[in-house]
């Protein structure tokens, strides 16, 4: 599991530094984050479909403590998302 948070932290703060016009740290970032896709423990489906699991759960935390205020409907989907995650687990 900790892996899983660790590469989203990693495209997170990539996908961010890039948005903030620092392309160096935003490419390092990236490239870190291919990387750590390697790390996973699971055969790719699986580590795919985890993965996208907590990256949905990273950046709801991140839109959160950004002050972003989600709309009902985000919530709703956000939902949905976790539902399919573990009907496909």
């Amino acid at each position: 599991m900790l892996t899983y948070l660790f590469t989203a932290v990693l495209e997170i703060s990539g996908c961010y530094y890039f948005y903030k016009k620092e392309y160096i740290i935003s490419i390092l970032l990236l490239i870190a984050f291919a990387w750590s896709l390697t790390l996973q423990p699971y055969t790719p489906q699986k580590a795919y479909i985890m993965y996208g699991g907590v990256y949905i759960a990273a950046s709801t935390a991140f839109a959160y403590f950004s002050g972003i205020t989600l709309h009902p409907k985000d919530i709703i989907g956000i939902i949905l998302l976790f539902l399919g995650v573990l009907i496909m687990l």
